[in-house]
C-alpha cells in the first residue's frame, strides 16, 4: 500500500473517533424540570473603590437557566466521567454544554475513544434506576462542592431508593466520601469501566461554574450546618486565615509578613489540607471572619453562617476570577476583597504568587472587623 493511501485510511480512522467529540445537545430527550429559572443579583464587594469598578461589574447581575432532570436511555458513562449518548458525548458530561475542549488535548482525545471504543464490546449493564451528578472537572474541590453537589441536593428527594454512580477514581479522594453523608445515600457505586445504564438520570447543572442558584446553594449549607450542628470542632477561633503555603501555586510570596499582620487582629492560620472534610466544615462553621488568596480553601465559606465576612486576596486587574464574590453574594456573606501584585507581572491568575502589600492589609482588616 502506498504511503499516500496508509495516511489517508489513518486519517479516516481519526475521523471516524473524532466524531464521537461532537457534543449532543440535548433534544429529543425525556426530561422534567427540577427548578425554574432565576436571577442572580449580587452587590458590589463592601470596600469596593471606583478604580476596580471594572473587575466586579460584569458580575452584577446573571441568569441562572432552569435545571432539568434528564432521562437518556441506554447511555454509557465511563471511569474518566464522560457520558456517551447515542455514540456523542452528552453535554453534561462537561463543565460547559459546548465545552469539548475542557480536558484534554488533541493526543490524549483520540487515546481516550481508541480505548473506550474498545472498552464499549464487552461492557456490562445496569438496569436500576441510577443517577449522575459529575462533570469533567468535578474531582476538584470547587468544583465538587460547588458545581455536582448542588445537582446532588437537587434530586436529593429522588435518589433515596436509587443508586448514585461516581467515576472510579473519585473513590481514592477520602472528602468525596465524608462530604456525601449528609445525604444519607442508600448506594453509592463507583465506575472502574464503561458501563450501559438503562435507566439513567441526569440533572443538569443548577447554575453555570462560578455561578449559583442561590435557593440550592444555601439550601446545600443548611444541609451541612443541620448534619454538624452537634458536633464539637476543638476549634473555637472565629477568625481565620487560610494558609496556601503547602500549595504548589498561588502562594503568598510575603506570607510570613502577612500572618504577623493578621496575628495581631486575633487571626489562626490554618491549612485546610491537613484536615479532614469534617474538621474543614467545623471550623468555617466556628469562624466569622474567613481572609484568603483566591483557592479552592475559599470554598469553605459554604458553612459559614449568613452575615459572616470574607477577605479575598487577589490578584490585580483580574476581572475573571469571581467565583468566590458570586459565592459569598449567594450566601449572604459581607465579600471585601485587596488586589495584590504578580510576583511575575502579567502571568495568569490562576497560577500567579502575589505580594500582598501588608501597610494595605492593615488598613482592609481594620475595614472588615469594623463593619
Amino acid at each position: 500500500m502506498t504511503r499516500y493511501n496508509l495516511k489517508k485510511r489513518s486519517a479516516q480512522k481519526e475521523k471516524t473517533l473524532f466524531t464521537l467529540l461532537e457534543i449532543r445537545m440535548i433534544k429529543n430527550v425525556k426530561s422534567e424540570i427540577l427548578m425554574p429559572s432565576s436571577t442572580s443579583t449580587r452587590n458590589l464587594p463592601i470596600n469596593i473603590i471606583e478604580e476596580d469598578l471594572k473587575l466586579f461589574k460584569h458580575e452584577l447581575k446573571k441568569e441562572i437557566p432552569e435545571t432539568v432532570l434528564f432521562h437518556p436511555e441506554d447511555a454509557t458513562v465511563t471511569s474518566e466521567g464522560v457520558i456517551f449518548y447515542k455514540n456523542k458525548i452528552f453535554s453534561t458530561s462537561l463543565p460547559y454544554p459546548h465545552h469539548s475542549n475542557t480536558w484534554t488535548g488533541y493526543k490524549t482525545k483520540l487515546k481516550f475513544f481508541a480505548k473506550t471504543l474498545l472498552a464499549f464490546k464487552g461492557r456490562k449493564s445496569i438496569d436500576q434506576e441510577s443517577f449522575w451528578i459529575t462533570d469533567t472537572w468535578s474531582q476538584n474541590y470547587f468544583h465538587w462542592m460547588t458545581d455536582a453537589l448542588p445537582r446532588l441536593f437537587a434530586i436529593r428527594n429522588k435518589i433515596r431508593n436509587a443508586s448514585l454512580l461516581l467515576p472510579g477514581n473519585f473513590k481514592k479522594i477520602k472528602y468525596i466520601e465524608d462530604s456525601l453523608k449528609p445525604f444519607f445515600l442508600e448506594d453509592v457505586t463507583y465506575i472502574h469501566e464503561p458501563v450501559l445504564c438503562k435507566n439513567l438520570k441526569i440533572p443538569s447543572h443548577t447554575a453555570p461554574t462560578g455561578n449559583y442558584n442561590e435557593h440550592v446553594i444555601r439550601g446545600l449549607r443548611e444541609l451541612y450546618i443541620d448534619f454538624h450542628k452537634n458536633a464539637q470542632s476543638g476549634h473555637t477561633d472565629d477568625k481565620i486565615y487560610i494558609s496556601r503555603g503547602k500549595a504548589k501555586k498561588r502562594k503568598i510570596v510575603n506570607e510570613e509578613a502577612c500572618i504577623s499582620v493578621l496575628k495581631e487582629y486575633g487571626f489562626k492560620t490554618v491549612y485546610f489540607e491537613d484536615l479532614s472534610f469534617d474538621q474543614q466544615v467545623k471550623i468555617a462553621l466556628n469562624a466569622k471572619y474567613m481572609v484568603s488568596n483566591h483557592g479552592a480553601g475559599l470554598t469553605n465559606m459554604l458553612f459559614m453562617k449568613s452575615g459572616s465576612r470574607i477577605l479575598e486576596l487577589r490578584q490585580k486587574e483580574d476581572s475573571h476570577n469571581n467565583c468566590y464574590f458570586a459565592l459569598a453574594s449567594a450566601l449572604d456573606l459581607k465579600y471585601f476583597y485587596q488586589t495584590c501584585k504578580s510576583k511575575n507581572p502579567g502571568e495568569d491568575a490562576n497560577t500567579a504568587n502575589l505580594i500582598v502589600d501588608c501597610q494595605i492589609l492593615r488598613k482592609t482588616v481594620e475595614k472588615v472587623l469594623a463593619h
